[in-house]
């Protein structure tokens, strides 16, 4: 399971953006390896500027609450795919363009090669 960024901040999860820079700043003060000197204290401290990175952008908190940390790692993959995304856009437009061309194109070829009607035909050339 992945890290808890709420609690490595010290906040709670419907914490603003002034309660997350001020958990930051506390848990940053507290680690801060020229301030502490546990062995681990480095390492906490990447952890905290890490939780602030995800939690400070709000794109990176949306997909944090709905996946989390894996969610994060493995890009924005998890999400819903009812909509399509921007890098999609051109590549549908080209297919659907091609498929209306070529639903256009039959409709002609289906128009000009038609046969007439065998009851008109007797009937002109009978006048």
């Amino acid at each position: 399971m992945g890290k808890d960024y709420y609690n490595i901040l010290g906040i709670k999860r419907t914490a603003n953006d002034h309660e997350i820079k001020k958990g930051y700043k506390r848990m940053a003060l507290k680690y801060h390896p020229d301030k502490n000197d546990h062995p681990q204290a480095a390492e906490r401290f990447q952890e905290v500027a890490a939780a602030f990175e995800v939690l400070s952008n709000k794109e990176k908190r949306e997909v944090y609450d709905k996946y989390g940390e894996e969610g994060l790692k493995n890009g924005t993959e998890q999400e819903d795919y009812a909509q399509p995304s921007s890098d999609m856009l051109p590549f549908m437009c080209a297919v659907g363009g091609t498929v209306l061309f070529a639903f256009a194109a039959f409709k002609t070829f289906q128009y000009f090669t038609k046969k007439k009607d065998s009851g008109r035909e007797s009937d002109s050339s009978s006048e």
